[in-house]
């Protein structure tokens, strides 16, 4: 297992996580309110959070996570990172959550816009995509601010809760990021 790299933004730290991480991470998505746009269930024991982040850690190279530490308390508010990677056709998708007390103060929007960057600069992709419940009106501003376009829907792409979701396609290209240079 290797450690993803630090990764700071004004108010953000974005690092690895760590099985030290389970409570929080148990604590916010056992609350139905943060994972009602998430595709997945409330947690119902510790050992799903245990599980979560050690998914992430046995699964390195296809799967990239950092936990998000807000600077002034170094308290773990989220995660993101890159999944569905493609070495072939230098693409992935990002995820990320934030914990509902952090919603609204443009925590995601710091994390993503780095995800991004370091998506394009390090990782070379070319494209980077998301899929967004259609309800879930806070991510699609997030992905907007970012630079993101909406693409389409996929109907019935999700299935949570025993009811098929459909699902916002939403992209980001590296030449609409970092111009010309290093096409």
């Amino acid at each position: 297992m290797k450690p993803v790299p630090m990764l700071r933004t004004e108010r953000l730290q974005l690092r690895s996580l760590s099985l030290k991480d389970a409570d929080t991470i148990y604590s916010y998505f056992s609350n139905p309110e943060m994972t009602k746009y998430y595709g997945m269930e409330p947690f119902q024991s510790r050992l799903e959070a245990d599980k979560f982040i050690k998914d992430f850690l046995d699964d390195y190279n296809m799967l990239f996570r950092w936990g998000i530490v807000e600077k002034s308390t170094n308290k773990l508010i989220g995660t993101c990172g890159f999944h569905a990677i493609s070495e072939k056709h230098l693409r992935a998708e990002i995820g990320y959550e934030i914990e509902v007390e952090h919603w609204g103060k443009g925590y995601a929007t710091e994390a993503i816009r780095s995800l991004v960057h370091y998506g394009f600069d390090t990782m070379k992709f070319q494209r980077i995509g998301a899929n967004v419940y259609p309800e879930n009106v806070g991510s699609r501003k997030v992905l907007e601010k970012v630079g993101f376009t909406h693409e389409g829907m996929l109907r019935s792409y999700l299935f949570q809760g025993g009811n098929f979701h459909d699902a916002n396609v939403f992209s980001i290209l590296k030449k609409e990021v970092l111009g010309n240079r290093e096409q």
